[in-house]
């Protein structure tokens, strides 16, 4: 969900389940609360609060998780069809290990370039258009002993827009790992459908009567 509360600041978040599963099943249950202040066409200032709750098929590893991020965008350059985004994010993680409500601590640095090109514009403010991105993991430290963990994912996919709607289709590629010994083995292949509508606020306009 987008809500642009005034020209400048806009009011975006998702929330949703993921898990993969196998005999090492594990779940997530997340709401990801975000704000972005438009400071002009190129740049913008990102802030947001990760919530997460893990847990699988043993209840001694499940875990919650807060988030909070700060972020700078770079929304540059743009060539005809073909647009591109610069994102760096740094996350704070405060986790706790639910059985016992212990807690630990990571910050990683994030790198996201993500961009589209349009394939066909038409008058009713509809477009076909094909996004892509490529994103990198950083950590400055990590005490968070986490069973499940990314260091580098990228995808591209398929999209349609059409007024204040916005439908995805992408494939998304990702080297994880499941636990802390895999040391980053795993390679996902992930179908993923996301579905974006944005709400402007209407601003009161006085009638003054002459």
């Amino acid at each position: 969900m987008h809500y642009y509360i005034n020209e400048k600041l806009e009011y975006y978040g998702d929330a949703g389940y993921r898990t993969i599963i196998n005999e090492q099943s594990w779940n997530r249950i997340y709401a990801r609360p975000s704000i972005r202040h438009h400071i002009n066409d190129h740049w913008e200032l990102h802030a947001g609060l990760g919530l997460f709750y893990i847990f699988f098929n043993e209840d001694e590893f499940n875990r919650f998780e807060i988030t909070p991020w700060q972020g700078i965008q770079l929304n540059w350059p743009k060539i005809g069809i073909l647009g591109f985004k610069h994102l760096v994010k740094l996350e704070e993680r405060i986790s706790f290990l639910t059985k016992d409500w212990t807690s630990s601590y990571g910050f990683r640095f994030r790198y996201k370039l993500s961009g589209k090109l349009i394939l066909s514009e038409s008058k009713s403010s509809s477009q076909w258009f094909i996004p892509f991105y490529g994103e990198l993991f950083f950590p400055v430290f990590d005490k968070i002993e986490a069973f499940f963990s990314n260091k580098r994912r990228a995808g591209i996919g398929i999209g349609y827009s059409k007024s204040d709607w916005n439908i995805q289709f992408l494939y998304n590629w990702q080297l994880a790992r499941v636990v802390p010994s895999d040391n980053f083995k795993y390679n996902d292949n992930v179908f993923q459908i996301k579905i974006k509508k944005t709400w402007i606020k209407k601003m009161k306009q006085k009638s003054i009567d002459k």
